[in-house]
């Protein structure tokens, strides 16, 4: 890990680690978030407000990274938060220039469309993989200070010496995250310990902070979301070569909308794949609805959607639509011709 001294970098170090999205409120020691768990120290009461959140995935050559940013509104100081990933990370700073990119690489297009038969008043307006260590103690693989905040690196095959550590290093671990430990240990993965203890309440939107580890396929750490008792709304933005389906790593599927599925056209976010699928979920009853991490797949096809924003554009005068004034129009021209044809005739035989 490399060291920085920013320190809005510093707060983003401990808290730009959540899928949470939305408004989360946090009055107790533990809280489980869409890829981590909040660990506040024991009989810290101030509430943590998450306002808004971020989570761009991206897979190259056998690592995978996940950049995050997140707006924050709190009261408190003083937090900690445990993030689970497969394989030992290295956290570092993103870019806000990526969120920024991504921005706009998904603004809707515009078209217009013209109406030319609807009546339209035009004075009115509308609206529009890794082994760890046996048993005991978790090993720190390695440990960095950043100012206030300190991050750790652990190998862990025993939650409950996990538990232990985090408990003896300040960390507030809820009996219901506890339980959660063993559905990570027992696979073997990692955790990076995030610690921050200063004097400044924790507000605005935080620099990006990235993590990146050695992987086969894309994931997302969801499990210790389980805990949650208020719901978990996620929000990726997956770069890779085609269009990305989701789902828990037991197989079964998530309620998903994909609200953007296109290749990338920015030059700058091509360097995290080619092609952008924008995915978001809803978990209302955590505990049931979350049941294992999410794993991202190739889809069978590169089927495009995207956002279209029409406008209309009526065509009249006054509010009278011209495709019926046309039609009027060739009625009348119609009529005349026929009086005219009935009048000549009329004509001839009055001569014969």
């Amino acid at each position: 890990m490399s060291k920085y001294s920013r320190p809005a970098s510093l707060l983003a170090a401990v808290l730009a680690i959540s899928g949470a999205a939305g408004i989360i409120q946090i009055a107790s020691p533990a809280f489980a978030c869409a890829c981590g768990a909040f660990t506040p120290p024991n009989g810290l009461n101030g509430p943590l407000q998450m306002n808004s959140e971020a989570s761009i995935l991206s897979l190259a050559d056998g690592q995978e990274t996940i950049e995050m940013r997140l707006g924050v509104n709190s009261m408190t100081h003083e937090t900690g938060l445990i993030f689970p990933t497969p394989a030992p990370a290295q956290v570092g700073l993103g870019s806000a220039d990526d969120f920024t990119a991504l921005a706009k690489e998904m603004t809707p297009e515009q078209k217009t469309e013209y109406d030319w038969w609807t009546w339209h008043d035009p004075f009115s307006t509308g609206a529009a993989p890794g082994g760890a260590m046996d048993g005991g103690a978790p090993q720190v693989l390695d440990q960095v200070q950043l100012g206030p905040v300190r991050a750790t690196t652990l190998a862990a095959s025993d939650p409950k010496g996990l538990s232990d550590w985090l408990t003896a290093e300040g960390y507030g671990v809820s009996d219901a995250i506890s339980a959660l430990l063993p559905h990570y240990t027992d696979k073997g993965w990692f955790f990076v310990a995030l610690k921050l203890t200063g004097d400044v309440p924790l507000n605005g939107d935080l620099d990006p902070l990235t993590f990146t580890f050695a992987s086969e396929t894309l994931v997302y750490p969801m499990a210790l979301s389980q805990a949650a008792t208020t719901t978990q709304r996620v929000f990726l933005y997956v770069f890779a070569d085609h269009r990305q389906d989701v789902r828990f790593m037991d197989g079964t599927d998530p309620y998903v909308h994909v609200t953007w599925a296109r290749t990338v056209r920015d030059q700058d976010l091509q360097s995290h794949g080619a092609y952008l699928t924008a995915l978001s979920m809803d978990f209302y009853q955590p505990s049931t609805q979350i049941t294992d991490d999410l794993e991202l797949r190739q889809s069978s096809t590169d089927e495009e959607a995207y956002t279209v924003i029409w406008t209309t554009e009526y065509v009249g005068i006054m509010g009278v639509p011209a495709g019926w004034l046309l039609v009027g129009l060739g009625v009348i021209v119609a009529a005349l011709g026929a009086a005219i044809s009935v009048r000549r005739q009329s004509r001839k035989t009055a001569v014969s």
